[in-house]
């Protein structure tokens, strides 16, 4: 292995250039978890939704890549999506900067006998590949934090700052 870095040394930067390239382009097909959670701020609001149910709301810069919260009941009690980003959701009235998407859910436990909710963060990656970044659960144990709420998923561009700003998270009644 020291043969084939020496021989790379006296061929010049350019070869060196190229692998650190390369090795930056295969680190970018495999998530990196820790890092791409910086992009995400969570925010629950006691809006006065209909108790039973919670509603979520995706919200994306306009210009940013599509994200997704993927709202799945249970084991195989069927899901429903909310994307935004820049092909998908609607812009939002009050900051043209942002797009969102909105579900709401009725909690399954009551009516299919369903123990949760699990809320999916899903992203692309390299090639497009979406990959699940996080899972949120709701279960009949903590369904007091979000009944009758509204929980907000505010998810920046890569490495965007722009929703650490409180003064930039938008709410449901200024979408």
């Amino acid at each position: 292995m020291t043969d084939v870095f020496i021989t790379l040394l006296e061929m010049g930067p350019a070869p060196l250039g190229a692998i650190a390239k390369g090795v930056g382009l295969i680190r970018s097909f495999f998530p990196d978890q820790k890092k791409d959670l910086q992009d995400v701020v969570y925010r629950v609001y006691e809006d006065k939704q209909p108790k039973g149910k919670v509603r979520v709301i995706l919200v994306n810069e306009a210009d940013g890549w599509n994200k997704a919260v993927r709202l799945c009941i249970g084991k195989d009690g069927g899901w429903g999506e909310c994307k935004a980003g820049d092909t998908a959701g609607t812009v939002a009235k009050g900051d043209h900067h942002l797009k969102y998407s909105i579900q709401t859910i009725d909690f399954p436990w009551k009516t299919s006998g369903h123990q949760y909710i699990a809320l999916q963060l899903w992203k692309p990656k390299a090639l497009g590949v979406w990959y699940s970044l996080e899972e949120i659960r709701i279960t009949p144990k903590n369904q007091s934090d979000y009944d009758g709420k509204t929980l907000v998923i505010y998810w920046g561009t890569d490495g965007s700052t722009y929703f650490h700003n409180p003064n930039h998270l938008i709410k449901p009644y200024q979408l």
